[in-house]
């Protein structure tokens, strides 16, 4: 078999979900292409349609209204689908940048929302309402139908297992923006979606798995069309030897792929040396080989048979920071932004964040992971012991803080020794220190002298003499260093073998937490035992 890569991409942004879009088509695939392998955007071809109360109740002075989603009449159908194709079309560069167009099929909400994406342009969307006449509309193409946010309740846009074709839907989207599908419990659970929630047994990605169905496992971010990838939404991993369509397709239609929440976790699992996503017999033990490149400090690596968890490998306290004089990888995260809401200031404008990473000793960066979630970054460059970077921060209400971040930033790897100096320039704030410093602990710089000075100028409040001097720190823009991680805090591999005997088909797959919460789920490995 050829070597594989991790490609990272999103297949669930909904796009043309908002009339009044503030990013058009052409801009939203650009945006992907800053920072993703592969995107395929997901046509939105509901429509909402306003119902006028009947009763009187009103609602600063007019009748109150409610909004209900219908299929969207064909004129805005075609025609939002012939620019998304155009768009997928034009911006498709295998090796770099691989696009695939899709639609965010609902039907009468009664079967599970899934996905549709088709290998290569020219198909027309299947607007029927059941899911059967879906999957027959589909079949005899090359097209996928991707469940996603399948743990509500089933047969109220939630996933009814009952009625699935797993070479159509190859694999299921077990987290996204809503939250998390695996099960119906959990901190990472449908949480968001009041009207959609709460989530239930029946439709979880585990239901799936206990009926016996061969389901690989994704995340995606089920955005708006505004920015795909939305860091901490849901990113996909898909294993391929190359970065072409036909590569992927591939890889999707034999369950190559997994599902991260944010941080891009490098994860490698085999089954007696079969890859995630594969069926395969064996007559004796199982040899599962399992291997974690993380973007934080790993906290435990659970591997699971049938849902439940046979072996865990904690790996907080496996690990200590590299001795002076010991070259090294290493990885530190970069943010900025945070500072008032806009109710506070309103006149808050998006703040750009120009930066320089310089490390002393011989020491050079290697690598770069963006997390970002607004559109304004810039792809850092690396140059030896040099990193700069552009890193542009939203302002925000506190209402929107609920579901994304004021602050972005970037994952930095590089190669020095603990005793190694590591400055930081931004704008006008200044580190400086050495590696083995940030090893022990965090660090943020604040723009606290300009948040003094807009303080008393536009509120007359002084700080100094104020009952509560706090407020210069709690308005102002930040950015933060946060511990360095070095590489044995950061991966782990390890072999186990299961050689209890099986009954039937059994299925195993691992599931990964970083320390800083973010997780990763792998396809499982199902395993036929036979006869010696």
């Amino acid at each position: 078999m050829s070597e594989l890569n991790t490609y990272w991409g999103d297949t669930h942004d909904n796009v043309y979900q908002r009339p009044d879009a503030s990013v058009s088509m052409e801009q939203n695939v650009a945006y992907a292409r800053e920072h993703l392998d592969f995107y395929a955007p997901a046509q939105y071809v509901s429509a909402h349609r306003e119902l006028e109360a009947r009763d009187g109740t009103t609602r600063g002075g007019r009748p109150l209204t409610m909004a209900v989603e219908t299929w969207k009449d064909d004129e805005a159908l075609q025609r939002d689908w012939h620019e998304l194709q155009e768009q997928t079309r034009a911006f498709n560069e295998p090796g770099a940048f691989v696009t695939f167009p899709g639609y965010e099929w609902q039907g009468d909400g009664c079967w599970g929302d899934h996905n549709v994406v088709h290998r290569e342009e020219g198909e027309a969307i299947v607007k029927v309402n059941t899911l059967p006449e879906l999957y027959a509309g589909l079949r005899g193409r090359d097209a996928v139908a991707i469940p996603h946010h399948t743990a509500y309740t089933p047969a109220c846009r939630g996933k009814n297992w009952s009625v699935h074709d797993e070479t159509l839907s190859p694999f299921a989207e077990i987290f996204s923006v809503h939250g998390g599908s695996e099960t119906d419990e959990g901190c990472c659970g449908l949480h968001v979606n009041a009207k959609m929630g709460p989530a239930v047994s029946g439709g979880t990605y585990q239901d799936a798995l206990d009926r016996g169905l061969h389901l690989g496992a994704i995340a995606s971010t089920d955005g708006t069309g505004v920015f795909p990838g939305h860091y901490k939404w849901g990113l996909m991993g898909c294993l391929a030897p190359e970065l072409t369509r036909e590569a992927l397709w591939h890889a999707f239609t034999h369950r190559h792929v997994y599902g991260v929440t944010g941080d891009r976790v490098n994860l490698a699992f085999r089954v007696n040396g079969a890859l995630m996503g594969s069926c395969i017999d064996s007559r004796g033990p199982r040899t599962l080989d399992i291997s974690v490149s993380g973007s934080d400090a790993l906290d435990r690596i659970e591997v699971l048979r049938n849902g439940r968890v046979i072996h865990t490998h904690c790996h907080q306290g496996t690990w200590r920071v590299p001795q002076t004089g010991r070259r090294s990888r290493f990885k530190l995260r970069v943010e900025a932004g945070w500072g008032p809401y806009v109710n506070e200031v309103t006149d808050l404008t998006p703040r750009h964040w120009d930066g320089l990473l310089t490390l002393g000793g011989g020491a050079r960066f290697t690598a770069f992971e963006p997390c970002w979630t607004h559109a304004g970054q810039q792809r850092p460059v690396l140059a030896g012991s040099r990193a700069t970077f552009v890193v542009l921060s939203p302002p925000l209400d506190a209402g929107e803080l609920a579901i994304t971040r004021a602050h972005n930033g970037n994952v930095f790897e590089f190669e020095a020794q603990t005793n190694d100096a590591l400055t930081l320039g931004v704008n006008d704030l200044h580190y400086d220190g050495t590696v083995a410093e940030l090893c022990q602990g965090s660090r943020v710089l604040l723009h606290d002298g300009e948040c003094r000075t807009m303080l008393k100028s536009r509120f007359g409040l002084d700080v100094e003499t104020f009952e509560r001097p706090t407020y210069a720190s709690l308005l102002a823009h930040k950015v933060k260093l946060h511990r360095i991680i070095p590489e044995a805090g950061y991966t782990a591999t390890f072999q186990i073998t299961d050689d209890e005997p099986l009954d039937g088909e059994a299925n195993y797959r691992i599931r990964v937490e970083q320390r800083n919460g973010q997780k990763a789920w792998s396809s499982p490995v199902w395993v036929q035992p036979t006869s010696r």
